[in-house]
């Protein structure tokens, strides 16, 4: 009698814990900084569905997402710009939040940064693109400093008019080699290049929807 009750306990102990491990979804924060590739902005300038939000709505599908923080992303947002942020310790108005406590308390941070600080210059130059890494540098730096455990996910850099492939393959490498030395996720995107479906308009670097599920596709490969 006393073994089936010790079996009938262990049976129902075994069932809760199979229906807690079915059920049980992860609570997370997901963060995301960069430029207007981060905000999905279009060739028309408008802001589309970015690589991001197809992020936000898997880990709403597969996480409990307490939080999605995008407002620290800006059009045009350059590295030094972010990096100004992080170490003034700029905060949301609306929410109050700054953005070392949202580095800090995210189990996800993408960053997409560099098409639009490059491709906007009037004339690129070498010291532009060190200037850039050195600045990127610093910026994974601090980043990995508040944040020290968690996955933080950064998109290479891709050919434009301005960015050819001796260029880029030059910034991707050292992009990939800072990833390493601070235990990030690097993601190559530079292949969207072959595919013309990702493009509205021949002569703007900006992607639509196809090209950006298809970085989230990437991404959540590397998850």
């Amino acid at each position: 009698m006393k073994k089936q009750i010790i079996l009938t306990i262990l049976c129902g102990f075994f069932l809760a814990f199979l229906i807690y491990k079915i059920t049980y979804h992860e609570e997370m924060n997901f963060l995301s900084l960069g430029d207007g590739l981060s905000l999905g902005i279009t060739a028309y300038n408008v802001k589309g569905y970015s690589y991001n939000d197809y992020l936000k709505d898997y880990f709403e599908d597969t996480t409990i997402l307490r939080e999605y923080i995008s407002d620290f992303a800006n059009v045009d947002e350059t590295t030094k710009s972010l990096l100004n942020k992080i170490i003034n310790n700029d905060s949301l108005m609306e929410s109050n939040i700054t953005i070392q406590q949202a580095i800090s308390k995210s189990k996800i941070i993408t960053i997409s940064l560099g098409m639009d600080e490059l491709n906007n210059l009037k004339v690129l130059k070498s010291k532009n693109i060190n200037d850039y890494l050195n600045n990127m540098e610093k910026i994974i730096k601090l980043i990995r400093n508040i944040n020290k455990n968690n996955q933080i996910i950064i998109t290479s850099l891709y050919e434009t008019s301005k960015l050819n492939k001796e260029k880029i393959t030059k910034i991707n490498n050292e992009l990939k080699s800072i990833s390493n030395k601070y235990h990030l996720i690097f993601i190559d995107i530079s292949d969207v290049v072959l595919h013309k479906e990702f493009y509205m308009l021949s002569d703007n670097y900006y992607l639509n929807y196809k090209g950006h599920q298809y970085i989230f596709l990437r991404i959540k490969d590397n998850l």
